[in-house]
């Protein structure tokens, strides 16, 4: 019996966690296991969590709270890290504070399930703000007269969709999972639908499956490694060794599938720029 898992990075989300956590409960293809992990939330998220599980008996799932403060990007690694010991064919990743339609992960399996060549598919969303300060994201726009669209091959630190619409069979999280290094301080969602858009098996569903809910403050909106001239130095090189992980750590993952030259191309360029920067 094919088994699916849940992955849910948390911080400081008491005052909105429960609504997603029902939209995952509800779900019309019921996940095995909910793994959520707080990367020491100074508020009650953790309590909420447990006595929500306790509410409703919810067997496979579980929350643990970090040592010590890992930052999202490298929350949502170890969660991978964490799915790879449990028994299960597909995972899907989840942000605290949107919501998913009931049947969004039914109708994902479905499709990967059809189509064997897709390994990574995202989905469209409906986006909901919440405040004036709040930023609309733009995301790349698929053929509407199709159900999925393949990735066009890119080689940029960017998205198609967020991360919490990924879908991922097991064999492309254990790649990522073992080329990933702690010192990789990379976003799950780039990583993920950058790689897979190079090997070609990462593939869109063009149907909204949630409401992405954006606030003035959301993780994914920050400008944390966009770079200019302004920038300071220590900026510049944070950011550019940022991009030289992501590289390195996307071909290592692409190395598995074929030789991209394009690709170590572009990684030889991105070590020239940081050792240029010092």
């Amino acid at each position: 019996m094919v088994k699916t898992a849940v992955l849910m990075a948390t911080y400081n989300g008491e005052k909105f966690i429960s609504e997603q956590l029902d939209s995952i409960r509800q779900q019309t293809l019921k996940p095995d296991y909910v793994l959520l992990r707080d990367d020491c939330s100074t508020d009650e998220t953790v309590n909420v969590v447990n006595n929500y599980i306790a509410k409703y008996g919810l067997e496979g799932w579980k929350i643990v709270k970090n040592d010590k403060n890992l930052g999202w990007r490298l929350n949502f690694r170890q969660l991978l890290i964490d799915v790879l010991a449990y028994e299960v064919d597909y995972v899907f990743f989840s942000d605290q504070d949107d919501i998913w339609y009931l049947d969004k992960n039914e109708r994902q399996f479905a499709i990967m399930s059809d189509n064997p060549q897709i390994e990574v598919l995202s989905a469209d969303v409906d986006i909901k703000t919440m405040s004036t300060e709040a930023s609309v994201p733009h995301f790349l726009t698929f053929s509407s007269s199709d159900r999925i669209s393949q990735y066009p091959k890119v080689y940029d630190y960017q998205t198609f969709r967020p991360g919490w619409t990924i879908a991922m069979k097991r064999d492309f999280a254990q790649a990522i999972a073992d080329n990933w290094t702690f010192g990789a301080n990379i976003s799950h969602d780039n990583l993920i639908e950058t790689t897979a858009s190079i090997i070609g098996n990462g593939y869109n569903l063009n149907e909204s499956v949630g409401v992405h809910i954006r606030y003035g403050g959301n993780a994914s909106g920050n400008s944390k490694f966009v770079l200019n001239w302004k920038s300071p130095k220590t900026q510049h090189i944070t950011g550019l060794k940022t991009f030289v992980d992501f590289y390195e750590t996307m071909q290592k993952v692409v190395n598995k599938y074929q030789n991209d030259v394009a690709l170590n191309q572009r990684l030889a360029f991105e070590k020239e720029r940081l050792e240029a920067s010092k």
